[in-house]
């Protein structure tokens, strides 16, 4: 189980993706624009919803024709800034429907709900990300501490008629040192490119969307992580130990 720490802001507009795009610095931070990738994440749930009432996004995601699963529980929110625990794990294969969950850490972790249960595809996101790194003014270019991501959002529901709700946002995940600092980055990118903090997950805002629930993102709203993580027993503002960065995948 790790941590995964990031702020969430909202951008009104392709062209504050867009300037922020061309940016090569903030405040005391340097930007390094890398690359565009295409993501397509599948969420999947029970008939009843299970996952989702308990607070659990369960994603299937491919990007450059590889897939994996991540599972992200409720955690804590404070502004923008966002940290909850979760589990990945690369899939050898192309995922088939319905599926079931591969024996291993992430169906122990979600228990009842593992292998047995069938689970459908619940939502779908379609995601153009430019990826940039964040390093610190005279720190070495290859050792960013954080991993911005601007998105253009699709959010589709199952089935063949499933119209998309289009939306945009950026995003910006802790890689190494303390989560105030990426606090810190989301303050100047609201005053610097007019974004605001966004509370909601893109899982939570496609389900109050498609199916009318709110899905809990704070824990004491629902189920607890299992043996929740260290760093999520913090009060959010604090600063977490450095997440292990191997497997960098967001909601």
């Amino acid at each position: 189980m790790r941590a995964e720490v990031e702020a969430k802001l909202s951008a009104a507009s392709r062209g504050a993706l867009r300037r922020l795009a061309g940016a090569r610095a903030i405040g005391p931070y340097r930007l390094r624009r890398r690359q565009i990738a295409q993501l397509l994440s599948v969420y999947l749930d029970t008939p009843g919803l299970a996952l989702a009432r308990r607070g659990i996004a369960l994603r299937l995601r491919r990007e450059r024709g590889r897939w994996e699963l991540t599972a992200k529980w409720s955690g804590r929110v404070s502004g923008s800034l966002h940290e909850r625990p979760e589990l990945t794990m690369r899939m050898r294969r192309r995922p088939s429907f319905p599926f079931a969950v591969p024996r291993g850490r992430v169906a122990h972790a979600l228990g009842g709900l593992g292998p047995r249960q069938p689970l459908q595809p619940v939502l779908i996101t379609r995601i153009r990300r430019t990826k940039i790194d964040v390093t610190r003014a005279g720190a070495i270019p290859s050792h960013p501490f954080a991993e911005m991501a601007l998105d253009e959002v699709v959010l589709l529901g199952p089935g063949p008629r499933r119209r998309g709700s289009t939306y945009r946002e950026v995003e910006v995940e802790l890689l190494r040192g303390e989560a105030a600092e990426v606090q810190r980055l989301a303050e100047l990118l609201c005053l610097e490119f007019g974004l605001r903090p966004a509370t909601e997950s893109k899982f939570s805002r496609g389900m109050a969307l498609w199916y009318g629930l709110r899905v809990p993102e704070r824990q004491g709203l629902a189920q607890r992580a299992p043996r929740e993580h260290k760093s999520c027993a913090r009060t959010a503002g604090t600063s977490p130990p450095a997440p292990d960065s191997s497997a960098r995948s967001r909601a």
